[in-house]
């Protein structure tokens, strides 16, 4: 049991950072990028595949999260050099990368001894949570200190609109290039740390990541307004949180009546109820 809720709230922690992510994309650049999930899984399976070949897991870290911006800058450089509509180039690259996941995940899917705790006096439940709590601090601080820089402030200003940002003087196809690639890589960390967590790797490991994203920040925003940066990185932390343990507690009666392969629709149910029961109380405190 108490194996069970550290794990949960690992997975939780690993979410924020997708979190973050549709943060980044759908609030600071008011873009709408698809490449959430490819990006999970691409780190996920990146990450697997390194560690089974002898790298060193903080390495294989790294390179999942090289990936990931990768694929954001994929994305991006179809918007900005090709003119392609964000979410049709999320598509397409998301379509492109699919093959790539699909040859990484060949490799295999069972990390269970080559994990990254493996030989220290941490028990595996334990010390992922550990990994899960350093990584995601050190990442949030990250995201802080890049949205309260120059390059942030330019990534709001591009989000209030692409010809007010021109006639500033600012590059729109780096801002662009650097916010999505960032994102892409927080994505895919939080697919390195799943494959750690749950020592398993799939293709379709990405699946409702980006449902998972979107409900961490509405119910953040809900919970804790977003006044400013600090308090959207926390209201994603404890947005992750509060879905992570209701969509937990759903799946498991789900799981025993329908099977995990319906975990997604359970998800998806989840979020419409929470958006809903948000929307309803909003209301009510409006008209009373």
């Amino acid at each position: 049991m108490l194996y069970h809720i550290v794990n949960v709230f690992s997975l939780a922690l690993a979410f924020t950072l997708v979190g973050l992510n549709v943060y980044i994309s759908t609030r600071i650049l008011n873009v709408t990028d698809l490449t959430c999930d490819a990006s999970v899984a691409l780190g996920g399976c990146s990450y697997g595949a390194l560690i089974l070949g002898g790298i060193n897991p903080m390495v294989a870290i790294f390179i999942a999260a090289l990936l990931g911006m990768c694929a954001g800058f994929i994305t991006s450089s179809f918007v900005s050099y090709i003119k392609i509509e964000p979410v049709l180039a999320s598509i397409i690259s998301l379509s492109a990368l699919q093959t790539l996941i699909v040859r990484l995940s060949s490799f295999g899917d069972s990390i269970v001894e080559r994990g990254i705790f493996r030989k220290t006096i941490l028990s595996p439940a334990a010390g992922n949570a550990v990994l899960a709590i350093i990584v995601t601090l050190i990442l949030c601080i990250f995201v802080f200190r890049i949205l309260n820089s120059e390059y942030g402030l330019g990534m709001r200003v591009y989000g209030n609109g692409k010809i007010i940002s021109e006639s500033l003087g600012i590059n729109t196809n780096r801002i662009l290039l650097i916010g999505l690639g960032i994102g892409n890589a927080l994505s895919a960390v939080a697919g390195a740390l799943m494959t750690q967590l749950t020592c398993h790797f799939s293709p379709g490991m990405g699946s409702g990541s980006l449902v998972f994203g979107l409900a961490a920040v509405i119910i953040g925003e809900k919970i804790l307004p977003p006044k400013n940066i600090l308090a959207a990185i926390v209201g994603c932390l404890i947005g992750s949180l509060i879905y992570k343990i209701i969509v937990e507690v759903a799946c498991l009666g789900g799981t025993q009546d329908l099977g995990s392969e319906y975990n997604n629709i359970i998800m998806a149910i989840v979020l419409v109820l929470l958006i809903a029961l948000i929307q309803n109380n909003e209301k009510g405190g409006t008209e009373s």
